[in-house]
């Protein structure tokens, strides 16, 4: 009997040491993969910048040139959610500051950061971080016509049970009916509300102003640990 419940252990340690490794072959191989998605973005970009360098065409390289911003930005912000990725709940706080500097050295904007401490998923967090740096790229390319130096503001906090995110920008201003469904941007950027199920409205004055407002998680149930009344 003795000797059974020795093989018993010795065989649930071989398992979990094979689950173990298993594991951390796993990691490996998402990290790499990860290496080899931020490596593919940057290559692309640098053959957008080739194929601009080549072209006559003002048309076609100011579009090669917004295709190459839009990929360097997504390629710093996928490095940027990835090392969040195993937070089950994120705090908007430095998680949207430290975004910030990232929009910051790929934008050429300056982002600024105003964000109470709020605690949401970690998917909500990157969707929310998508948004905004869908909302930096178009304020870059459209607000201040590409030049450097623009400013862009990002503000969150909470009102009762929603989260409120605003993106505004100090630049031209909307025309009629830009940035309410236009564009490549925007259409990600609706996605991501419908998926959070809430709402965004848009303000232009002295710039141009997104507010997102969504539901916020229910917070889990309070433990007791009172003792139980069996009277």
């Amino acid at each position: 009997m003795f000797t059974s419940a020795v093989n018993a252990e010795t065989g649930l340690a071989r398992e979990l040491s094979t689950a173990r490794a298993r594991l951390e072959s796993q990691e490996r191989q998402i990290q790499e993969l990860n290496h080899r998605v931020a490596n593919s973005l940057q290559l692309a970009a640098d053959m957008l910048t080739f194929e601009q360098l080549r072209s006559r065409d003002p048309f076609a390289s100011a579009a090669l040139e917004a295709s190459r911003a839009r990929l360097v930005a997504v390629g710093e912000l996928h490095r940027y959610l990835y090392d969040h990725a195993e937070r089950p709940s994120v705090d908007l706080k430095p998680f949207l500051t430290g975004l910030c500097r990232a929009v910051s050295e790929t934008t050429g904007l300056t982002c600024v950061a105003d964000v109470e401490t709020v605690v949401v998923t970690g998917d909500m967090a990157q969707q929310l971080a998508i948004a905004i740096n869908e909302f930096a790229i178009n304020a870059a390319k459209h607000a201040y016509d590409g030049r450097p130096g623009g400013r862009l503001e990002v503000k969150a906090r909470r009102e009762g049970a929603e989260l409120v995110l605003t993106v505004a920008d100090a630049g031209k201003g909307l025309d009629a009916g830009l940035g309410t469904g236009s564009g490549l941007g925007m259409s990600i950027v609706a996605a991501i509300v419908r998926d959070l199920r809430g709402t965004m409205s848009v303000v232009s004055v002295a710039g141009a102003a997104f507010t997102i407002r969504a539901p916020l998680p229910a917070p889990p149930p309070a433990r007791s640990f009172q003792p139980w009344n069996l009277d």
